[in-house]
C-alpha cells in the first residue's frame, strides 16, 4: 500500500474521504498486514450481501429489514471513508424506520450507483497499493 492512499482521491473526489483510512496508519503496527487494505477488502467482501439484503428489504416493502441492513451498510461505509454512499444510506435507513417506503425504490438505485464507484475507487487503491 502506498503511503497515502487518497493520491487516488482526484478520479473519485466524491465518492472516498481517503483521510479516514490514512487515519489508521497510526494504529499499523510494524512486521503486521496493512490494516487499511484488510479493511479494504474486508469491505469489499461484505457489502455485495448487504446490498442484496436492501434489495429483498425494499422488494417485500419490509421496512425493518431495511432499516437494519441499511443501518450496517452505513455505518460500515463511513468507517471506512465512504461518506456518499454512507449518507445514502443513512437516508434508506431513514426510510425503513418511519415505514415510509414510497421513495426507496429510487433511493435504492442511487445506493447502488453510489456504491459500485466506491467499490471501483477501492479496487484501484488495492491495485495502486500493491
Amino acid at each position: 500500500m502506498t503511503n497515502q492512499i487518497d493520491e487516488h482521491a482526484p478520479e473519485n473526489s466524491g465518492v472516498m474521504d481517503w483521510s479516514v483510512l490514512d487515519a489508521l496508519k497510526a494504529m499499523q503496527r510494524a512486521g503486521r498486514p496493512d490494516i487499511r487494505k484488510t479493511l479494504m477488502t474486508s469491505y469489499l467482501g461484505s457489502i455485495p450481501a448487504l446490498m442484496d439484503g436492501a434489495k429483498a428489504a425494499v422488494s417485500a416493502a419490509d421496512g425493518n429489514a431495511l432499516r437494519n441492513t441499511a443501518h450496517s451498510m452505513k455505518s460500515s461505509s463511513t468507517a471506512i471513508g465512504a461518506m456518499l454512499f454512507g449518507k445514502t444510506c443513512a437516508e434508506l435507513e431513514l426510510l425503513g424506520k418511519n415505514n415510509t417506503l414510497e421513495a426507496a425504490p429510487a433511493l435504492l438505485v442511487r445506493a447502488e450507483n453510489e456504491l459500485a464507484e466506491t467499490c471501483a475507487a477501492l479496487r484501484t487503491a488495492l491495485e495502486c497499493g500493491e
